[in-house]
């Protein structure tokens, strides 16, 4: 696959997948039994009305224009590409060496003495092993002068990293399949949650604040979480600004932006957010949270990414 490939296999599937979200929604409001990749449940043409009718058509095309360009799978081999350009998990790397999380965090033991234990990780939306490779890395530790004299050696792994990767769908045996939606709240929490290009796949603004939200809840007290979205969310969208976006992050869900860490390329967002050390982070909750408003004027916007937050759901973080 070209670049020039994969960018248009991306541009079209966020495109489709949002518009078959809209098509869904009003043809659910309308009566009409639709699931959320598009299937009609239960639909006999002579109980529909010509609206619902109408709108049965619409979520069809929707689904077939997905279909058409690929769906998905198409899109997971395009952000397969895009990643071998740029690889996420060597900036996150980069952040957590500087920090000193690759050698292990700082734990005291009940006699006082100081370990280490492993840095917990999440990868949401997996395309690939990269991370799951540097967990596994290892390497030959030599010691002179073992018992007999000669030179003593053992298997060592590189990088303290307990990482668990999780995808809707898929690619490989290591990646579980799983809808984060859908995981209970973790017995240890997560160190570090990687969500990287997700949140702009997400369908609904609902399930996206609900993301960032969940996000939130799986982190202990200091872990971060490194996201990434197309800088054309925030730029291009007449309901989202990259202000009001950082505004639904820090006073909305709760994170600290890490201004330091956090930086764009020409394309991309790069956010390292962290949850509060103290257990009742201060929010500052604003209706607007619950709803979509424009917040630019003009007609012609290439995107409509938007966020809503449930006040019950990040009162409850």
């Amino acid at each position: 696959m070209s670049r020039k490939r994969a960018r248009v296999a991306t541009t079209k599937f966020h495109k489709y997948t949002q518009e078959l979200a809209s098509s869904v929604q009003r043809a659910r409001q309308a009566g009409c039994l639709v699931r959320d990749d598009g299937v009609i449940v239960d639909v006999v043409s002579s109980n529909l009305s010509p609206k619902q009718l109408a709108l049965v058509e619409e979520v069809k095309q929707c689904a077939n224009n997905l279909e058409a360009m690929g769906g998905r799978e198409e899109y997971q081999r395009a952000s397969q590409l895009n990643t071998s350009l740029f690889s996420t998990s060597k900036w996150l790397m980069g952040l957590m060496g500087s920090w000193g999380w690759l050698e292990g965090l700082k734990v005291v033991d009940r006699d006082g003495s100081d370990s280490r234990r492993d840095v917990r990780i999440l990868e949401i939306g997996a395309i690939n092993t990269q991370l799951l490779d540097a967990a596994k890395k290892t390497r030959l530790r030599r010691n002179n002068g073992d018992f007999n004299g000669g030179i003593a050696a053992k298997v060592e792994r590189v990088y303290r990293l307990n990482v668990r990767a999780i995808d809707i769908r898929s690619t490989d045996p290591r990646i579980e399949q799983s809808d984060f939606f859908a995981l209970p709240n973790p017995k240890d929490a997560y160190d570090a949650i990687v969500c990287s290009m997700v949140i702009n796949c997400v369908t609904s603004p609902q399930d996206r604040g609900k993301m960032l939200t969940k996000i939130f809840n799986f982190l202990r007290p200091g872990g971060v979480c490194f996201l990434t979205l197309p800088r054309l969310c925030l730029h291009q969208s007449k309901t989202m600004t990259r202000a009001y976006f950082e505004e639904i992050l820090t006073k909305g869900v709760g994170f600290e932006i890490m201004k330091e860490a956090t930086k764009d390329s020409p394309k991309i967002a790069f956010y390292v957010l962290s949850r509060p050390m103290n257990l009742s982070p201060v929010k500052c909750w604003s209706d607007n949270f619950g709803t979509v408003r424009p917040l630019k004027n003009g007609k012609k916007f290439r995107n409509s990414f938007t966020v809503i937050l449930s006040q019950a759901e990040v009162e409850r973080a």
